[in-house]
């Protein structure tokens, strides 16, 4: 679950890196010195990278198969976060406590929920309620 949530939502959006040699990409040449962007998200909602991207589906992880640059959330190589581990520790934890403690309800079930990314439809309203108090 939580990869598939790191995968549609690429809080870190994209990945700023600068060419120290000219390079040649597809055709293009990128020069020395150029500053480069990589936009995440594009890659994780890329179908020759996943089969229905834009679907919610965390059994895709159960065999997990992804090719090596495909699953940046945390960037990769020597700019890996240092706080990949326990972010992934953190969210573990969270999402064990918040599925045990409450209940979370769509107060308009009519209101689609085409993505979650970085702003919440009109009309998309949630109620969050503690199931019991311990």
């Amino acid at each position: 679950v939580i990869n598939e949530m790191l995968r549609c939502t690429s809080l870190a959006f994209s990945l700023f890196r600068e060419a120290t040699t000219d390079v040649h990409i597809n055709g293009y040449m990128v020069p020395k010195g150029w500053r480069v962007l990589a936009w995440t998200r594009a890659i994780h909602m890329d179908p020759e990278n996943y089969s229905n991207p834009q679907e919610f589906n965390p059994s895709r992880w159960d065999d997990c198969n992804t090719k090596v640059g495909t699953f940046l959330p945390f960037g990769m190589g020597s700019r890996l976060c240092p706080g990949k581990d326990l972010s992934n520790l953190e969210l573990t934890i969270f999402l064990h406590y918040f599925l045990l403690n409450y209940k979370l309800e769509q107060i308009n079930p009519e209101s689609s929920v085409p993505n979650f990314s970085y702003c919440y439809p009109k009309g998309l309203a949630k109620n969050l309620s503690l199931l019991h108090n311990t």
